[in-house]
Protein backbone atom coordinates (compact mmCIF):
# COMPACT_ATOMS: atom_id res chain seq x y z
CA UNK A 1 0.00 0.00 0.00
CA UNK A 2 1.70 3.56 -1.05
CA UNK A 3 1.13 6.35 1.26
CA UNK A 4 -0.87 8.46 -1.08
CA UNK A 5 -3.74 5.54 -0.83
CA UNK A 6 -6.64 6.78 1.19
CA UNK A 7 -8.10 3.81 3.89
CA UNK A 8 -12.05 3.89 5.14
CA UNK A 9 -12.59 2.54 8.91
CA UNK A 10 -15.83 0.68 10.39
CA UNK A 11 -15.94 0.54 14.04
CA UNK A 12 -18.66 -0.01 16.31
CA UNK A 13 -21.76 0.70 13.57
CA UNK A 14 -19.94 3.39 11.89
CA UNK A 15 -18.06 3.87 9.09
CA UNK A 16 -16.01 7.19 8.10
CA UNK A 17 -13.23 8.09 6.34
CA UNK A 18 -11.31 7.87 3.52
CA UNK A 19 -8.31 8.87 5.86
CA UNK A 20 -4.37 8.99 5.04
CA UNK A 21 -2.29 5.60 5.70
CA UNK A 22 -0.15 8.01 7.94
CA UNK A 23 -3.28 8.86 10.38
CA UNK A 24 -4.45 5.08 10.46
CA UNK A 25 -0.95 4.12 11.52
CA UNK A 26 -0.98 6.99 13.88
CA UNK A 27 -4.32 6.31 15.23
CA UNK A 28 -3.16 2.45 15.97
CA UNK A 29 -0.28 3.23 17.98
CA UNK A 30 -2.36 5.37 19.76
CA UNK A 31 -4.62 2.67 20.58
CA UNK A 32 -7.51 4.23 18.87
CA UNK A 33 -8.50 0.85 17.32
CA UNK A 34 -8.96 -2.71 18.44
CA UNK A 35 -8.91 -5.80 17.30
CA UNK A 36 -12.59 -5.66 15.58
CA UNK A 37 -11.97 -2.62 13.70
CA UNK A 38 -12.50 -3.45 10.27
CA UNK A 39 -10.87 -1.12 7.01
CA UNK A 40 -11.36 -1.12 3.41
CA UNK A 41 -9.03 0.61 0.77
CA UNK A 42 -9.96 1.35 -2.98
CA UNK A 43 -9.16 -2.05 -4.96
CA UNK A 44 -10.41 -4.69 -1.82
CA UNK A 45 -13.26 -7.03 -2.34
CA UNK A 46 -14.74 -6.77 0.80
CA UNK A 47 -14.43 -5.43 4.25
CA UNK A 48 -10.76 -6.80 6.61
CA UNK A 49 -9.47 -6.40 9.94
CA UNK A 50 -7.50 -3.05 9.66
CA UNK A 51 -3.94 -4.66 11.28
CA UNK A 52 -4.34 -6.78 8.52
CA UNK A 53 -3.98 -3.85 5.80
CA UNK A 54 -0.26 -2.95 7.08
CA UNK A 55 3.14 -5.91 7.15
CA UNK A 56 4.01 -5.07 10.45
CA UNK A 57 1.53 -4.03 13.18
CA UNK A 58 2.77 -0.63 14.76
CA UNK A 59 4.77 -1.41 18.68
CA UNK A 60 1.55 -0.51 20.65
CA UNK A 61 -1.23 -0.92 17.95
CA UNK A 62 -2.22 -4.60 19.80
CA UNK A 63 -3.26 -3.32 23.33
CA UNK A 64 -6.35 -5.20 24.53
CA UNK A 65 -8.76 -2.96 25.18
CA UNK A 66 -8.09 1.00 24.94
CA UNK A 67 -9.78 2.84 27.99
CA UNK A 68 -12.64 4.82 27.55
CA UNK A 69 -11.04 8.02 27.29
CA UNK A 70 -8.80 6.99 24.88
CA UNK A 71 -11.53 5.63 21.98
CA UNK A 72 -11.77 7.23 18.86
CA UNK A 73 -15.27 8.88 18.81
CA UNK A 74 -16.65 9.19 15.35
CA UNK A 75 -16.92 13.07 15.87
CA UNK A 76 -13.50 13.52 16.38
CA UNK A 77 -12.52 12.00 12.49
CA UNK A 78 -12.19 14.12 10.03
CA UNK A 79 -14.08 13.52 6.33
CA UNK A 80 -17.75 12.13 6.06
CA UNK A 81 -19.03 9.79 8.81
CA UNK A 82 -21.60 6.88 7.42
CA UNK A 83 -24.36 5.09 9.85
CA UNK A 84 -24.69 1.52 8.26
CA UNK A 85 -27.99 -0.03 7.09
CA UNK A 86 -26.52 -2.86 9.04
CA UNK A 87 -24.16 -2.86 12.29
CA UNK A 88 -22.66 -5.94 11.40
CA UNK A 89 -19.37 -7.87 10.22
CA UNK A 90 -21.09 -7.78 6.33
CA UNK A 91 -19.87 -3.90 5.84
CA UNK A 92 -20.14 -3.29 1.91
CA UNK A 93 -17.29 -0.83 0.15
CA UNK A 94 -18.88 2.94 0.84
CA UNK A 95 -18.50 4.89 -2.70
CA UNK A 96 -15.90 7.54 -3.53
CA UNK A 97 -16.43 10.82 -1.48
CA UNK A 98 -17.93 13.43 -3.68
CA UNK A 99 -15.37 14.94 -6.10
CA UNK A 100 -15.35 18.28 -5.53
CA UNK A 101 -14.81 19.56 -9.07
CA UNK A 102 -18.31 17.81 -9.68
CA UNK A 103 -21.01 20.86 -10.53
CA UNK A 104 -23.23 21.21 -7.88
CA UNK A 105 -26.48 19.87 -9.17
CA UNK A 106 -29.87 22.06 -8.75
CA UNK A 107 -31.57 20.90 -5.71
CA UNK A 108 -34.71 22.56 -6.04
CA UNK A 109 -37.34 20.08 -4.66
CA UNK A 110 -39.28 18.61 -7.09
CA UNK A 111 -42.83 19.56 -5.38
CA UNK A 112 -41.84 22.94 -5.67
CA UNK A 113 -40.82 22.81 -9.84
CA UNK A 114 -44.35 21.50 -10.00
CA UNK A 115 -46.05 24.06 -8.44
CA UNK A 116 -44.39 26.51 -10.24
CA UNK A 117 -45.55 24.73 -12.89
CA UNK A 118 -49.07 25.40 -12.07
CA UNK A 119 -48.80 28.83 -10.84
CA UNK A 120 -46.92 29.87 -14.72
CA UNK A 121 -49.71 28.28 -16.19
CA UNK A 122 -47.08 25.67 -17.62
CA UNK A 123 -44.28 28.31 -18.82
CA UNK A 124 -41.79 27.40 -15.80
CA UNK A 125 -41.98 23.75 -17.01
CA UNK A 126 -40.75 24.74 -20.38
CA UNK A 127 -37.78 26.73 -18.63
CA UNK A 128 -37.01 24.20 -15.74
CA UNK A 129 -35.63 21.56 -18.58
CA UNK A 130 -32.86 24.21 -20.06
CA UNK A 131 -31.55 24.63 -16.05
CA UNK A 132 -31.27 20.82 -16.04
CA UNK A 133 -29.71 19.68 -19.12
CA UNK A 134 -27.16 23.00 -18.46
CA UNK A 135 -25.98 20.69 -15.36
CA UNK A 136 -26.08 17.77 -17.47
CA UNK A 137 -23.86 19.34 -20.05
CA UNK A 138 -21.53 20.80 -17.36
CA UNK A 139 -20.93 16.94 -16.78
CA UNK A 140 -20.79 15.52 -20.25
CA UNK A 141 -19.95 17.79 -22.51
CA UNK A 142 -21.17 15.52 -25.58
CA UNK A 143 -24.64 15.94 -24.31
CA UNK A 144 -27.35 17.09 -27.25
CA UNK A 145 -30.07 17.27 -24.84
CA UNK A 146 -30.15 21.17 -24.73
CA UNK A 147 -30.23 21.08 -28.51
CA UNK A 148 -33.14 19.00 -28.45
CA UNK A 149 -35.17 21.12 -26.10
CA UNK A 150 -34.60 24.15 -28.28
CA UNK A 151 -35.86 22.83 -31.48
CA UNK A 152 -38.56 21.13 -29.49
CA UNK A 153 -39.73 24.30 -28.13
CA UNK A 154 -39.17 25.86 -31.23
CA UNK A 155 -41.73 23.61 -32.82
CA UNK A 156 -43.90 23.98 -30.24
CA UNK A 157 -43.96 27.97 -30.84
CA UNK A 158 -44.62 27.52 -34.13
CA UNK A 159 -46.97 24.50 -34.02
CA UNK A 160 -49.08 26.72 -31.56
CA UNK A 161 -48.56 29.70 -33.97
CA UNK A 162 -49.92 27.77 -36.78
CA UNK A 163 -53.20 26.35 -34.96
CA UNK A 164 -54.07 29.79 -33.88
CA UNK A 165 -55.37 30.90 -37.15
CA UNK A 166 -56.06 27.82 -38.37
CA UNK A 167 -57.38 25.01 -35.37
CA UNK A 168 -58.10 22.21 -37.91
CA UNK A 169 -54.45 22.93 -38.92
CA UNK A 170 -52.03 19.62 -39.76
CA UNK A 171 -48.72 21.02 -39.80
CA UNK A 172 -49.01 22.60 -36.27
CA UNK A 173 -50.48 19.31 -34.93
CA UNK A 174 -47.21 17.52 -36.64
CA UNK A 175 -44.79 20.39 -34.99
CA UNK A 176 -46.64 20.00 -31.55
CA UNK A 177 -46.42 16.20 -31.85
CA UNK A 178 -42.56 16.62 -32.71
CA UNK A 179 -41.85 18.88 -29.96
CA UNK A 180 -43.62 16.01 -27.54
CA UNK A 181 -41.05 13.76 -29.07
CA UNK A 182 -37.81 16.28 -28.81
CA UNK A 183 -38.61 16.63 -25.24
CA UNK A 184 -38.61 12.94 -24.49
CA UNK A 185 -35.72 12.42 -26.21
CA UNK A 186 -33.80 15.00 -24.54
CA UNK A 187 -34.98 13.77 -20.92
CA UNK A 188 -33.61 9.81 -21.66
CA UNK A 189 -30.29 11.26 -23.24
CA UNK A 190 -29.67 13.59 -20.11
CA UNK A 191 -30.66 10.40 -18.24
CA UNK A 192 -27.96 8.33 -19.47
CA UNK A 193 -25.36 10.75 -19.16
CA UNK A 194 -26.15 11.61 -15.53
CA UNK A 195 -25.95 7.54 -15.15
CA UNK A 196 -22.54 7.17 -17.37
CA UNK A 197 -21.01 10.39 -15.72
CA UNK A 198 -22.21 9.78 -12.28
CA UNK A 199 -20.96 6.04 -12.28
CA UNK A 200 -16.98 7.72 -13.11
CA UNK A 201 -17.55 9.62 -9.68
CA UNK A 202 -18.79 6.47 -7.66
CA UNK A 203 -22.57 7.29 -7.68
CA UNK A 204 -24.68 4.41 -9.06
CA UNK A 205 -28.05 5.94 -10.43
CA UNK A 206 -30.86 3.90 -11.27
CA UNK A 207 -33.37 6.15 -13.26
CA UNK A 208 -36.51 4.41 -14.64
CA UNK A 209 -37.44 4.23 -17.59
CA UNK A 210 -41.13 4.20 -17.94
CA UNK A 211 -41.40 6.72 -14.55
CA UNK A 212 -38.74 9.04 -16.67
CA UNK A 213 -41.47 8.77 -20.12
CA UNK A 214 -44.36 9.59 -17.93
CA UNK A 215 -43.10 12.20 -15.04
CA UNK A 216 -39.78 13.77 -17.26
CA UNK A 217 -39.14 16.82 -15.89
CA UNK A 218 -39.98 15.74 -11.71
CA UNK A 219 -38.96 12.39 -11.86
CA UNK A 220 -35.28 13.87 -13.09
CA UNK A 221 -35.37 16.93 -10.26
CA UNK A 222 -36.07 14.43 -7.53
CA UNK A 223 -32.62 12.41 -9.15
CA UNK A 224 -30.69 15.75 -8.92
CA UNK A 225 -31.71 16.90 -5.46
CA UNK A 226 -30.83 13.36 -4.43
CA UNK A 227 -27.52 13.68 -6.48
CA UNK A 228 -27.36 17.09 -4.59
CA UNK A 229 -27.76 16.03 -1.33
CA UNK A 230 -25.12 13.39 -1.74
CA UNK A 231 -22.11 16.30 -2.96
CA UNK A 232 -23.20 18.21 0.42
CA UNK A 233 -22.80 15.27 2.50
CA UNK A 234 -21.66 12.56 1.10
CA UNK A 235 -24.26 9.77 1.50
CA UNK A 236 -26.92 8.01 -0.84
CA UNK A 237 -29.50 7.57 1.53
CA UNK A 238 -32.15 7.33 1.65
CA UNK A 239 -32.51 6.53 -2.02
CA UNK A 240 -34.00 8.90 -5.09
CA UNK A 241 -37.84 9.05 -5.41
CA UNK A 242 -39.79 7.70 -7.67
CA UNK A 243 -43.42 5.81 -6.39
CA UNK A 244 -44.24 8.66 -5.00
CA UNK A 245 -44.37 10.51 -8.88
CA UNK A 246 -47.31 7.78 -9.31
CA UNK A 247 -49.21 8.66 -6.63
CA UNK A 248 -49.94 12.00 -8.38
CA UNK A 249 -52.29 9.63 -10.70
CA UNK A 250 -54.62 9.49 -7.66
CA UNK A 251 -56.46 12.40 -7.86
CA UNK A 252 -57.14 12.36 -11.54
CA UNK A 253 -58.37 8.43 -11.49
CA UNK A 254 -60.61 9.98 -8.38
CA UNK A 255 -61.45 13.10 -10.43
CA UNK A 256 -62.48 10.75 -13.01
CA UNK A 257 -64.19 8.07 -10.86
CA UNK A 258 -66.24 10.97 -9.91
CA UNK A 259 -66.90 12.84 -13.33
CA UNK A 260 -68.17 8.90 -14.52
CA UNK A 261 -71.03 8.68 -11.38
CA UNK A 262 -71.85 12.58 -11.00
CA UNK A 263 -72.37 13.31 -15.35
CA UNK A 264 -74.70 10.55 -15.76
CA UNK A 265 -76.88 11.23 -12.49
CA UNK A 266 -76.86 15.16 -13.72
CA UNK A 267 -78.09 14.36 -17.11
CA UNK A 268 -80.93 12.21 -15.55
CA UNK A 269 -81.49 15.26 -13.14
CA UNK A 270 -81.19 17.26 -16.07
CA UNK A 271 -83.99 15.15 -18.52
CA UNK A 272 -86.72 14.85 -15.43
CA UNK A 273 -86.22 18.45 -14.69
CA UNK A 274 -87.12 19.46 -18.50
CA UNK A 275 -89.75 16.57 -18.28
CA UNK A 276 -91.68 18.20 -15.40
CA UNK A 277 -91.48 21.46 -17.21
CA UNK A 278 -93.53 19.92 -20.03
CA UNK A 279 -96.97 21.28 -20.11
CA UNK A 280 -99.49 18.07 -19.89
CA UNK A 281 -101.94 17.93 -22.83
Amino acid sequence: MSDGEKIWVAQNGERSGPFPEGDVRQWLTEGRYDAQTLAWRKGMAEWAPLFSLFSERPAAATPPSPPPAAVFEAMDRPGFTHVLDEPTSAYRPPAEAPDADLPPAPSMHWGLVLLLGIVTMGIFTLVWPFIQANWVRKIDSESKATLWLGIGVGCLVVGEGMSVGNPGSALGGLLVLAYVVLFIVAYFAMAGSIRRKLADHGLPVEIGGVTLFFFNTLYLQGQLRWISRWQQTGTSHPKAPKGVFWLLWLPIVLLAILAAIAIPSYQNYVHRVQAMQQPSE
